[in-house]
């Protein structure tokens, strides 16, 4: 099968890059190729038939939306590029979404207390409304409405995602165990006691691979780790370094977790990379890389 990835040079899309790649025919699109370059007689060319949109400005930070800002260019009107480079095809689209798209869910009443973190009662599943709080989310949003003008396509949304591999822009997994691997202290609101479902992007591969196998397009899919991934965020940096210190800061979150129950039935997928098993991996990649600057 050909793929085109855009994105393909960041955290999330280098491993994903390299999964797909051994089964399948993929072409990186990053921002040396720049997006708005990228044309449906290339798609053609090329005879692609799935697009992943891996693109992303993060901008967590500015609660309001505001036209003209990279991330109003990468998110937004570079989703509606894509469109409209899709028009009348029936190339697959896959484009990622995140939790920032909705308000935060858990409350003290929604979680449980054991001895590793707080655990949900209850998981966030597509039917949770839209309340973002940052550029970020509202622009996600945005991007969401827009894929829905191409009849194959798919927005999946990520909470959690991580792979093995170090990367200058890596996300909380690697964010939360190079400090350790630096033998420093661990800090961390509400001590870590929050709890996360990280996916392993080798897991998102087959999810994306089997719906479009299935030929399900058209939906709005929750992509998490699922319940044997719930974890601490106090557990991940004791998973890295058992006798790490762990300095509490004020405020934070009770956690966070998707109902994958949707991506069970419609694409006969399950999670199967434990993150317990890639932390100590994990940490041994940061450290090499350490060694190596």
């Amino acid at each position: 099968m050909n793929i085109l990835l855009i994105g393909h040079e960041g955290y999330l899309g280098r491993s994903l890059f390299a999964y797909l790649s051994r089964t399948h025919h993929v072409i990186g699109w990053d921002k040396k190729e720049d997006l708005f370059q990228l044309s449906g007689s290339i798609l053609a060319r090329e005879n692609i038939e799935i697009l992943i949109n891996f693109s992303v400005i993060a901008d967590v930070q500015n609660r309001n939306f505001e036209i003209d800002t990279p991330t109003d260019l990468v998110n937004v009107t570079g989703a509606r590029h894509i469109a409209r480079i899709l028009k009348g095809s029936q190339i697959g689209w896959f484009q990622f979404s995140t939790r920032e798209v909705l308000s935060p869910i858990y409350s003290p009443e929604d979680v449980v207390k054991t001895d590793n973190g707080y655990r949900p009662k209850l998981l966030v599943n597509e039917d949770a409304p839209y309340a973002p709080r940052n550029r970020y989310g509202k622009s996600k949003i945005i991007a969401e409405f827009i894929s829905e003008s191409h009849p194959f396509s798919n927005v999946i949304r990520l909470s959690t995602p991580y792979n093995d591999n170090y990367h200058p822009s890596g996300g909380l997994i690697l964010q939360l165990v190079k400090p350790v691997v630096e033998s420093r202290p661990a800090t961390l609101t509400r001590g870590g006691e929050q709890f996360r479902d990280p996916l392993h992007t080798d897991d998102l591969a087959r999810l994306m691979l089997q719906l479009y196998e299935r030929k399900v397009f058209g939906e709005k899919i929750h992509a998490g780790g699922g319940e044997r991934n719930f974890i601490s965020l106090k557990e991940i940096v004791q998973l890295a370094d058992p006798q790490v210190k762990i300095v509490q800061a004020e405020g934070g979150d009770y956690g966070f977790a998707y109902d994958i129950g949707k991506a069970r039935e419609l694409a006969g997928w399950e999670p199967q990379v434990l993150v317990r098993e890639k932390i100590p991996l994990i940490a041994k990649n940061i450290r090499a890389q350490l060694d190596r600057q």
